[in-house]
């Protein structure tokens, strides 16, 4: 959920509604603002401010206003004429369609790109990097998604393990080894399983990468480190999860791309070895295919 839709739905007193009315109204406007100024205008004290963010679960003023105007430029920033949930009409020739939906995957791209930063990304890498293992634990399709990054990092000897029994995934997670990671992928991030499987790696001490939306949600929360996904797609008013999948594809291989530049002579001569050695009948007339 959106911290503005949480902002619009929490069950406030009658002086924090008149806050998060305030807040809603003024918008980008608060930027400049002090605590001091926002409670004088809407009748109430530094302190209340606080129990608001509190409540939001923020440890204060500070940290609820940066995340408030960092949703703002991010919603302001990509609304688009295409619908995420619905892209496409009844009305629609397949020709139509065919564009509408490379659009929304291009714009998925675009808008996922927009929200890697360099620290999260970073770190990302580097745990991944140092470990012996990564364990995936995702619900659904997104076990597919997470599919053909476990295949290309083991063609470059990387141990990943995708857990996709139901009840499974706890064991896992608490038979982790503490020389391995865990990869998250999580669109709401509050599904009730993984949820528990995030607390039982925090208990466990194995770091955590969560791929989530940028909503407010447990599994960021719980994570050690968090890539965020485009976020336009409703929970399940929807005709397909077009835009999220592509968001998730991006991530995972922009993950196993910059895992395979740090050691990149010695991954493409691995897999230029390996690919020759083992699929040495594959052949083609097309001089596009043609190998050297």
């Amino acid at each position: 959920m959106f911290l503005i839709e949480k902002m619009e739905l929490y069950p406030f007193s009658a002086n924090e509604l008149h806050i998060a009315e305030y807040l809603l109204e003024e918008r980008y406007h608060i930027e400049n603002k002090t605590s001091a100024d926002i409670a004088k205008e809407t009748y109430s004290s530094k302190s209340a401010l606080t129990r608001f963010a509190q409540k939001l679960d923020y440890k204060g003023w500070v940290d609820f206003k940066k995340a408030f105007l960092s949703e703002l430029a991010y919603i302001d920033k990509h609304n688009s004429n295409i619908d995420a949930n619905y892209p496409f009409s009844a009305k629609d020739d397949f020709l139509s369609i065919a564009h509408k939906i490379a659009n929304l995957e291009k714009e998925a791209i675009d808008d996922t790109l927009s929200l890697v930063e360099q620290a999260s990304l970073s770190k990302a890498v580097s745990i991944i990097d140092r470990a012996e293992t990564v364990h995936v634990f995702a619900a659904s399709n997104n076990l597919l998604n997470a599919q053909e990054f476990s295949h290309n990092l083991s063609r470059i000897q990387k141990d990943v393990r995708i857990h996709q029994l139901q009840g499974e995934h706890l064991f896992k997670a608490f038979l982790a080894k503490k020389e391995s990671c865990a990869l998250i992928i999580s669109y709401s991030g509050e599904t009730v399983s993984l949820k528990h499987t995030c607390r039982i790696l925090k208990r466990q001490q194995i770091p955590i990468i969560a791929l989530t939306s940028i909503s407010d949600n447990a599994i960021a929360q719980s994570a050690d480190c968090r890539l965020y996904l485009a976020t336009r797609e409703k929970l399940y008013s929807k005709i397909g999860t077009f835009s999220t999948d592509r968001a998730i594809t991006y991530l995972l291989d922009l993950l196993y791309s910059c895992i395979f530049s740090l050691n990149y002579q010695h991954n493409a001569d691995l897999r230029k070895r390996a690919a020759r050695f083992i699929e040495f009948e594959r052949t083609s007339s097309s001089q596009i295919l043609h190998e050297d």
